[in-house]
């Protein structure tokens, strides 16, 4: 489905990684953890032309579409049109896709999610948290410093809902095979999502096979263009 959302706001989330929200006519709903394809044509596009995909990180409820990304001097152009685009402006949107969605919130997850890769976790606890929903989830997030992206909103999660753990690494510090087995004793019963940039989730989907975790409870989403 193609539609024009209109930009409303940004928003500074951390240290060069902003949120940009869109009004929500033309989409009525989507399942958190799916995400749309933008296109924002500009001038001298780089070889990543004027399209890209962006999870939704926002749920329905909230009545807008979020797009939360990290911005670089050394970000692509369309993230660079995207930096300087007016409020008021209409872009082109298609979707929503993706399978990266929790089918069953009674049976337990494991997020892994690297820096801007918690995008999708954001959207999905806030709509299990609507809908009255279990959370039975362990979120293990790393990032490059101090400033995690939604903190606030999953420290507040986790004190609200006992069942959901968070643990947070910084740079250098890594999620070892023993954070993991800490998280989930019995690795069989699990549904294992990891979310990040791609040599991140790559590298992390291979451990979990090496742990002995089935290939069927293994979710991936991949951030192209990041380290």
């Amino acid at each position: 489905m193609k539609f024009n959302p209109t930009l409303t706001r940004k928003f500074e989330e951390a240290p060069n990684t902003f949120s940009f929200f869109f009004e929500i006519e033309g989409l009525t709903s989507w399942q958190p953890g799916q995400f749309l394809r933008y296109t924002l044509p500009h001038d001298n596009p780089d070889d990543r032309r004027t399209y890209r995909w962006f999870t939704i990180s926002s749920v329905p409820h909230e009545g807008v579409v979020r797009l939360t990304t990290r911005l670089a001097p050394e970000s692509s152009t369309f993230k660079q049109a995207l930096f300087d685009l007016p409020i008021g402006s209409v872009i082109e949107a298609e979707g929503p896709k993706g399978d990266f969605t929790v089918d069953n919130p009674v049976e337990n997850h494991i997020f892994i999610a690297g820096g801007v890769g918690i995008t999708p976790y954001r959207a999905i606890l806030l709509d299990l948290e609507h809908r009255g929903e279990p959370l039975n989830i362990t979120l293990l997030y790393m990032n490059g410093d101090q400033d995690f992206v939604f903190k606030p909103e999953l420290d507040r999660l986790a004190k609200s809902h006992p069942e959901f753990k968070v643990k947070y690494f910084i740079s250098p510090e890594q999620i070892e095979e023993e954070d993991i087995r800490q998280s989930a004793p019995d690795l069989q019963k699990p549904i294992f999502y990891l979310s990040g940039p791609e040599p991140m989730v790559e590298v992390y989907e291979k451990t979990l096979l090496d742990m002995g975790v089935p290939n069927e409870h293994i979710k991936l989403d991949y951030f192209p263009g990041y380290e």
